[in-house]
């Protein structure tokens, strides 16, 4: 394998994770040879593959089978699903994937668990300090107004780029919002706008523990990714919060949490068991992600620990120029 190009599959090169990551391969050890999908057919990341292929949706009956061939066709050795919708597909349809190919998913046992905030609060509690909530019922705007008074936040147990949240003044918003969501929502304590927020990551061994955590102080963009991100050292506290996580969830491979900070404690909002869009500001402080994958996955050791840079990252609008009417 390593006296010829690694072949690296990346889903999703339309969006923010997947060009990070490609990104990131591009500035990693490794000689890759990068194959990139999307369903859309003008997605940008594909400027920087060194195949495309328009893809089919996750939800396809076809999807499996599609990947499938690609990894056939193009003798892939490593995929890495750069948003949400794949890495559900792949682990449910984990069993009839093409194994000549690695795979990077983390905990498949428990990837509902954590695409789930409210499971995965439950699955954490004594674990990990949570921002206090209350689950769903009919008289949850009652409840929530009494336990946190007004305003409190509305959550939908799953959701995706800081979408699904909405703060509640009073009983119309509750009403709005809650038809909206249906039953699939808690409320949360509405924490002080002052207090700090962290995006978090670490590369988990699959045994409890992991290598190379990182911790930014963030900014979050409309879009919901962040966009300016100071990379900080991690404390004593926040590791041994970290540690006690992965110690009950087993994470494999690149894993985000998030956190608040209040009252010298380290909330957890929620856990992402994948890259983030993160990924390619954390490249730049030093730990590489996507490296990280073809060590772990391919060459079957544990990655390096990695010297970190800490300051300041912002995001910026660029522009991709094309040969061809990709429009």
């Amino acid at each position: 394998m390593t006296n010829k190009p690694i072949t690296i599959l990346i889903t999703g090169v339309g969006a923010i994770i997947g060009y990070g990551l490609i990104n990131s391969l591009r500035k990693s050890n490794y000689d890759c040879r990068i194959i990139g999908i999307d369903i859309f057919h003008d997605a940008v990341g594909q400027k920087w593959c060194d195949t495309f292929v328009q893809g089919v949706r996750a939800d396809s009956e076809k999807f499996i089978d599609f990947i499938n061939d690609i990894i056939g066709t193009e003798k892939v050795d490593l995929v890495i699903p750069g948003i949400e919708q794949d890495l559900k597909a792949l682990i449910e349809g984990f069993d009839a994937l093409d194994h000549s190919a690695k795979y990077s998913l983390n905990n498949k046992a428990l990837y509902q668990t954590f695409d789930d905030k409210k499971e995965t609060y439950k699955f954490l509690e004594g674990v990990a300090d949570l921002i206090p909530y209350v689950d769903y019922s009919e008289r949850l705007y009652e409840e929530a107004k009494e336990k946190f008074g007004l305003p409190f936040i509305l959550k939908q147990d799953i959701s995706y780029a800081s979408k699904g949240v909405a703060v509640i003044h009073e009983k119309k918003d509750f009403d709005f919002y809650s038809e909206r969501f249906g039953e699939g929502c808690m409320a949360q304590q509405k924490l002080d706008i002052k207090e700090r927020e962290y995006t978090c990551s670490l590369f988990g061994l699959g045994d409890g523990t992991f290598v190379n955590p990182t911790c930014l102080r963030r900014e979050l963009s409309q879009e919901g990714a962040t966009k300016k991100a100071l990379n900080v050292k991690v404390n004593e506290t926040l590791l041994d919060t970290m540690t006690k996580i992965c110690q009950k969830c087993q994470f494999e491979g690149p894993t985000n949490l998030q956190f608040i900070e209040h009252e010298g404690k380290y909330l957890l909002l929620e856990i992402n068991a994948r890259v983030s869009s993160s990924t390619s500001m954390r490249e730049l402080f030093g730990v590489n992600e996507a490296q990280m994958c073809i060590d772990y996955y391919l060459m079957d050791k544990t990655p390096e620990t990695k010297e970190q840079r800490y300051g300041t990252i912002m995001r910026y609008i660029g522009d991709a120029y094309f040969d061809s009417d990709t429009l």
